[in-house]
């Protein structure tokens, strides 16, 4: 038997929307150890039934029309874990999903 160790989901957030300046006001702390910014990708891990979840948010598409690709990795993949990684970036980045 394979576990799944990888999902991916897309999400699309109300515009306007950019991930780069949602992710700089998490990270306005100096001693925030939990969110992780390169430029490009947004990194945070999340607890979850099974074991944690490592997430990589990437934004597609323009401020206007924006799209985040999602993709979690874990040991293993819960079956709910689009609903939890949805409810957790519209708790962290503070939005709604059309």
């Amino acid at each position: 038997m394979t576990l799944d160790t990888k999902t991916t989901l897309l999400l699309e957030p109300v515009p306007p929307f950019r991930l780069d300046l949602t992710v700089w006001v998490l990270r306005r702390r100096p001693g925030n150890a939990w969110d992780w910014w390169d430029g490009q990708t947004y990194r945070r891990v999340l607890p979850a039934p099974g074991g944690p979840l490592e997430l990589a948010v990437a934004q597609m598409g323009s401020p206007d029309s924006p799209t985040l690709q999602v993709t979690a990795t874990a040991d293993r993949i819960p079956p709910d874990a689009d609903s939890i990684i949805s409810a957790a970036l519209n708790r962290l980045l503070g939005r709604e999903w059309t």
